[in-house]
């Protein structure tokens, strides 16, 4: 493949990746469960300059292994970028995988799954997002919210939202607490009912005093 026909597909990756930001993320959906946008927090990212965008190119026999390089090279370049926007919680890494075939997404879903906790430990969310993705919403379990025409890797800070994802396991969990459990002590910060329902109950699992288990034991 020539340099012209390559530059000209990974500038129509990146269109459409744009494309699905505006008339999809940042849209309301009548199946996502709630009101608002799909991602609340993406516009207001976008328009204080705080989404950056890389490409990596992985050829058409990407590999676990390449797969997981890449996400961590992603983690290294989140927390090393030279961020605009004041805002931590506004900042987002697309790591965007315009060659990316359909057979390799599985593997893709695999990469992100074991690199979850590695992001956690380090106070960063990863999601992966494909044509196929089953990842459903937070609270419509039978969307599934994370299809995109171009498959990518999101990476940003961990944020108060996130029990959603961090209340299951106690080792995700103990960062969630350790960066936001003062946020729901104080009992100011307008947290909400759902919110705050959802870390009382990973607080009686997981929370400091109780019994703790091992990755890999039977419920």
């Amino acid at each position: 493949m020539s340099t012209d026909v390559l530059a000209i597909d990974v500038g129509r990756a990146l269109d459409e990746v744009d494309e699905w930001l505006t008339g999809y993320i940042t849209q309301p959906h009548a199946e996502i469960g709630r009101s608002g946008a799909v991602c609340p927090f993406v516009a207001p990212a976008r328009r204080a300059g705080a989404v950056e965008t890389a490409v990596r190119l992985v050829g058409p026999a990407a590999s676990l292994p390449l797969l997981k390089e890449v996400i961590r090279c992603g983690l290294d370049e989140f927390e090393q970028f030279p961020w605009r926007a004041a805002n931590p919680s506004l900042r987002s890494l697309l790591l965007v995988l315009p060659d990316l075939p359909a057979e390799a997404f599985g593997r893709l879903d695999q990469a992100h799954a074991e690199l979850k906790s590695e992001a956690v430990h380090r106070g960063l969310m990863i999601g992966q997002f494909h044509a196929a993705c089953e990842e459903p919403a937070a609270r419509n379990p039978a969307f599934l919210v994370s299809r995109s025409p171009v498959p990518l890797v999101a990476v940003r800070a961990m944020a108060v939202h996130d029990i959603f994802f961090l209340g299951d396991r106690p080792d995700w969990f103990a960062e969630y607490f350790r960066r936001f459990g003062a946020k729901y002590r104080n009992r100011s910060g307008g947290l909400g009912e759902l919110l705050t329902g959802l870390y009382q109950k990973a607080l009686a699992l997981h929370g400091p005093g109780t019994p703790r288990r091992a990755e890999g034991d039977a419920e």
